[in-house]
Formats: structure tokens, C-alpha cells, sequence
């Protein structure tokens, strides 16, 4: 088979293709005897016909065209086999010659992202060292003392902090508008969850109290209610403090933190904890940093349409995560500000860098020869088994339909080890 490539811009390739007689010849001959085991003629079964009377019978042109299109995946690939061109999606194609003795065709191919590596080793960046004082440590501890307050009735006014329980039901000129009512809802004040100056007007309220709260609406909000004057006939039904224990032993044990049961061990708990959460921020800091300049001093070429079909993808997740919370994209472009355009140059942003630390960091991975083999696969199947004392079977039946996903796993978790320990 002859081929020419010609490079074309944006990744693509043109490979043109001359045909073998050989093969053209014999795609020829099976396009006809498909086309034959159709033709009835009588005394003759289907597919039994000899060949001589078929001939006038079935148009030569239907054979090259069945012939054409049932071997261009076979000549395709064949081609790219022969001029090493790896494909990311099937080719256009255009026949540029056709009879029965030659075939010419043509493959306008987009081709997978090329990585150049630059340097990955030796590369420097700055590691926080991190610490934690006693503050954060007392400040960790009120909040876990907070988490575990219950919520006691008080005949008192309301003041932030409290949690009121009220219906509620908004007017805009004196009309409902829709999602502007509830009964029973429990709002603690201060929590800024609803509309600005709706939480402190309750400020002060007493159970049994009917009030009604003047408000008006952002400007960045949904269109129907954006900038608009509302009032919400509020009724109060409770008003409930919260009851937060009192830092002792007695307190920690009923937090039940295995292994917690003392103020101290409890302080030890919580510094333990903060520490190792900001090492592993530190650590993934680090590592971002790094795999930045890497990818930085990489050479990747990515064909425009791979990027502008992973923004198309990340849109419409978008789309339907924005309708699942009950807004449309309208409203939610609203919300946030932003124009049509500034969200697709920032999610087409966001996935330019995403698909290239991916290409990237898999080049490094063929670079230096990090395959995670199936003895390697079997040995941390075993160890996931030993973890969660299962049996061997049960994790692979678990797993069944994920291993190539746990196998990939395992491959990200061997370039980053690698990445760490030859840079600085």
C-alpha cells in the first residue's frame, strides 16, 4: 500500500492512500458475492446462482461502492499502521479515485495530543513547613464542642446564634411569588443562609410573635426576584439556644473519640489532626507546584477539537448540576455574575490545564517505564483484602467492573512517588 502524509495545522494529518491491486481486487470480488446471496432467479436458490448469469444482474457500480465502503476501516487501518499514525477519532474520509482497477483515497485524521517532555527532575519548590499553636487547637475543640451542643428551648427573645422555627411566606407587591414560603423551618440566626437582613429582622422575636420582615433582594439573584423590594409575613413558633458542653472529661467521653478521653488526649487528638491535614496540604501544594513547572516545560500539542468536546462535556455537567439544585443556567449565570462567555473561557481554562498535567504526566509514566503489571495489581488487591478482611474473591468480584480504573489508580499513585523523590 502507498501512502503519502502531509502534516496539516491543529494536529491533523491528510494520509493518502493508493491501494493495492491485490486487495482492492479482493474486496472487490467479496462485495460481490454479498450483493449476489440477494439475487433471485428461478431454478436457482439464493446464493447458488452461477456466477456468469449474475453478472448482468447486479450493476458494477453497486460493487465498487459495497466494496469501498466495507474495507475502509480495513485499509484505514492498514494505513495508519504503516505510516505510524495514531488516531483520536475515526477520519474523514473522501475517495479522490475509483474503478475497478485502482482505489485512491484520502484520511484527514486528528491525531492523539503530542508530548514533548522538557525537565521533570531536579526541579525545585518551596515545602511549607507546617505547625499548629494553641489556638487553632482551641479553636478546633469549641468547634467539635459546638457540633455536639443541643439545641434547649428558652422563653427569651431571639438573638444570633439562636435557632428560630417559623412559617414564613413572601410578597412582592402584595403578591406570593413562588419558593418564597415554608412551615416549621428551623433558621439559626447569624448563619447569612438566607437573604441579607432577613436573619438580623428576626433578631429579638419571641415564640408565638408574628412579624413581618421588609427585604430586598440582591442584584445578583434570580431575574424574577434581582433588585426587588419583598415582604415575609414571618410566625414564630420557637426559639431554642444552643447548649454547648462545657470543656471536661466528662464531655470528651461523650464525644466518643476512640481512644479520647481526657482533655488532654483530646487536645493531642486535635493537634495530631490539624497537623496532619496541613501536611497533606503542604504535600499537595508541593507536589501542584512541581507538576506545574513540568508541565510548563513540556511541548504539548492538543487538536482544538479535543479541547473544544471536553468543554462541551464539562458545560452540560454543569447545565444539569445547576438544574439538579432547581435553578436554570439562567438563573444560575445570575447568581454567579458571569456571562456565558466568561464561564465557557474558564471551564475551557480549566480543562486545557486539566488534559495536559494528564498527557503529561502520562508521558513521564512511558518515559520511564512505570507499568503496574498484574502481579502488582494481585499483591494490592490482597493488601485491600488484608484491610478490610475480606477474601481475595470478594475484593475482585467487588471490583470486578473497576479494575482498570484501580489499575490507573495505582499508576497516577507510582508517578507521583516518582515525581517526589527526584525533585527538590
Amino acid at each position: 500500500m502507498k501512502h503519502t502524509i502531509n502534516q496539516l495545522e491543529d494536529c491533523k494529518v491528510e494520509l493518502l492512500v493508493d491501494v493495492d491491486a491485490a486487495p482492492w481486487e479482493a474486496a472487490q470480488k467479496k462485495a460481490f458475492r454479498k450483493l449476489a446471496a440477494n439475487v433471485s432467479i428461478p431454478g436457482f436458490r439464493k446464493g447458488k446462482v452461477p456466477e456468469s448469469m449474475l453478472k448482468g444482474r447486479i450493476d458494477p457500480y453497486r460493487v465498487i461502492e459495497t466494496a469501498v465502503n466495507d474495507s475502509l476501516n480495513t485499509f484505514f487501518a492498514q494505513a495508519i499502521t504503516e505510516a505510524k499514525v495514531r488516531p483520536y477519532y475515526r477520519p474523514d474520509v473522501e475517495v479522490l479515485k475509483v474503478n475497478e482497477k485502482e482505489l485512491s483515497l484520502k484520511f484527514t485524521v486528528i491525531t492523539i495530543p503530542e508530548v514533548t517532555l522538557g525537565e521533570y527532575k531536579g526541579l525545585h519548590a518551596e515545602k511549607e513547613v507546617p505547625s499548629v499553636n494553641e489556638e487553632e487547637v482551641s479553636a478546633a475543640i469549641a468547634k467539635r464542642l459546638e457540633a455536639a451542643a443541643d439545641l434547649v428551648l428558652v422563653e427569651r427573645a431571639a438573638k444570633k446564634g439562636d435557632t428560630v422555627t417559623l412559617d414564613f411566606k413572601g410578597y412582592i407587591d402584595g403578591v406570593p411569588f413562588d419558593g418564597g414560603e415554608a412551615d416549621n423551618y428551623a433558621l439559626e440566626l447569624g448563619s447569612n443562609s438566607f437573604v441579607p437582613g432577613f436573619e438580623d429582622a428576626l433578631v429579638g422575636v419571641k415564640a408565638g410573635e408574628e412579624k413581618d420582615v421588609d427585604i430586598t433582594f440582591p442584584e445578583q439573584y434570580v431575574a424574577e426576584l434581582a433588585g426587588k423590594p419583598a415582604t415575609f409575613h414571618c410566625v414564630i413558633h420557637e426559639v431554642k439556644e444552643k447548649s454547648i458542653p462545657e470543656l471536661s472529661d466528662e464531655a470528651v467521653k461523650d464525644l466518643a473519640i476512640k481512644e479520647v478521653e481526657t482533655v488532654e488526649a483530646l487536645k493531642e487528638f486535635e493537634k495530631k489532626q490539624l497537623l496532619a491535614s496541613k501536611t497533606d496540604a503542604a504535600n499537595r501544594a508541593y507536589y501542584e507546584a512541581i507538576v506545574k513547572q513540568i508541565v510548563a516545560k513540556a511541548d504539548v500539542k492538543i487538536a482544538s477539537r479535543i479541547l473544544d468536546d471536553e468543554v462541551a462535556h464539562r458545560e452540560d455537567d454543569t447545565k444539569k448540576q445547576v438544574e439538579s439544585n432547581g435553578l436554570t443556567f439562567k438563573q444560575y449565570l445570575e447568581i454567579t455574575g458571569q456571562t456565558e462567555e466568561d464561564l465557557k473561557k474558564s471551564i475551557r481554562a480549566q480543562a486545557e490545564e486539566t488534559i495536559k498535567n494528564q498527557l503529561v504526566l502520562q508521558q513521564i509514566a512511558i518515559a520511564e517505564h512505570m507499568v503496574v503489571d498484574n502481579a502488582e495489581l494481585e499483591s494490592e488487591l490482597k493488601k485491600m483484602a488484608d484491610q478490610y478482611n475480606m477474601k481475595l474473591e470478594d475484593i475482585r468480584k467487588a471490583l470486578a467492573n473497576q479494575l482498570e480504573a484501580f489499575r490507573d489508580n495505582l499508576q497516577q499513585r507510582k508517578i507521583q512517588e516518582f515525581i517526589l523523590a527526584n525533585n527538590n
